[in-house]
């Protein structure tokens, strides 16, 4: 199954991150991390953009009160389906043995998040988005309570693959948690800008696919990320973002709706290359800085606090450092292989007669 399977359709949603296979390889070939014959290969597939992707979807309120069964049934295939494309990717092409782990912020649980000492309301406006907006709650309460519950269930007796959630943290330190617990060799497939930090993580490959309908665009670099971002500077201008903390400056000004951190739009990115090129020339800041507070009075002052609680929010590291053994224990308690594809095999013969699960991918 790929993306052309689902035009139309609401499937369509998680057929986005289905990318085809020569391309896939094509990108991974550029990267320093190989993945050869016989690796062991984490493979994390960002949950969240196809929340994305749905919320975005036109007459979505009309479709989920005329075809609530077939939507459901259609949704479950297509990421079970997306699931089965990667697990077969790695295994056919690259010989590999692959675990794939859908990942997302948990959107029942509204337990105070770790970020909120920087950020008070951090990740409110995704629940809020999801499960309180009238143009998506019915179908947050689809996946709520139908939906993922089922993926849940059914990836749980598949061999090596599964739905991991957090609470009370952000979802994008999920694939940090995993590998640090693992020898095997990662890869991340994420249509969130955030997640494009760990392009600077050596433990990982991160695939970044920015696709919307007729716009699409792959990146597997920090430099092609800050491309999609600035599009009008010099490559010169540009190349102080080879520093992860410049980089991380970026998104933390570029802003997150879903983690509730605001975007500078009076500060365009044209006028921060330009203050950030000067500041290296004439020495007031530096290639490499230690906190955030070194840089901070080359903004304009009344600006200043929240540039700060920004780069906080998109540190991977500090968030790190704020949970506990218990939400590292969460997370891996989630990674549970019962084994019974006799009863998946039977589920796609009558649940999904009408939306096909490929199985050969899924179970091979």
């Amino acid at each position: 199954m790929m993306i052309e399977s689902y035009k139309g359709g609401i499937g369509i949603c998680a057929g986005m991150l289905m990318i085809k296979w020569d391309e896939i390889k094509q990108m991974l070939s550029q990267h320093p991390i190989q993945i050869n014959p016989g690796d062991n290969v984490n493979v994390y597939i960002n949950f969240e953009t196809i929340l994305n992707n749905l919320s975005q979807r036109k007459n979505l309120i009309q479709d989920v009160y005329n075809y609530k069964q077939n939507i459901c049934l259609e949704l479950e295939a297509s990421i079970l389906n997306l699931v089965a494309h990667y697990r077969a990717y790695f295994k056919i092409k690259h010989k590999a043995e692959p675990k794939i782990y859908l990942y997302y912020t948990d959107l029942k649980d509204e337990s105070t998040q770790q970020m909120s000492v920087y950020n008070k309301y951090y990740r409110s406006y995704y629940h809020n988005r999801y499960m309180q907006n009238p143009k998506f709650k019915e179908m947050g309460e689809l996946m709520t309570g139908i939906i993922i519950p089922e993926i849940i269930l059914i990836l749980s007796y598949i061999k090596d693959c599964y739905f991991i959630k957090s609470n009370s943290f952000d979802g994008s330190l999920i694939p940090k948690i995993i590998s640090d617990h693992s020898e095997a060799k990662n890869v991340i497939i994420s249509g969130d800008i955030f997640d494009t930090l760990y392009m600077y993580d050596n433990n990982m490959i991160m695939l970044y696919v920015n696709r919307k309908y007729q716009y699409f665009k792959m990146a597997i670099s920090p430099e092609e990320v800050v491309r999609s971002i600035i599009k009008t500077e010099s490559p010169f201008d540009i190349t102080i973002f080879n520093s992860k903390m410049y980089f991380q400056l970026l998104l933390s000004i570029k802003g997150s709706k879903v983690r509730n951190i605001k975007s500078a739009k009076w500060f365009g990115y044209n006028k921060l290359t330009k203050v950030l090129n000067e500041g290296m020339k004439n020495g007031t800041i530096l290639p490499q800085f230690s906190s955030i507070d070194s840089i901070l009075e080359i903004f304009p002052e009344q600006y200043r606090e929240d540039i700060k609680t920004g780069y906080l929010c998109t540190s991977i590291e500090n968030q790190m450092a704020l949970i506990g053994n218990a939400d590292v224990s969460n997370i891996m308690s989630q990674i549970v292989d019962k084994i019974d594809t006799r009863s998946v095999e039977a589920l796609n013969n009558k649940r999904f007669f009408d939306f096909p699960i490929n199985l050969p991918y899924l179970l091979g």
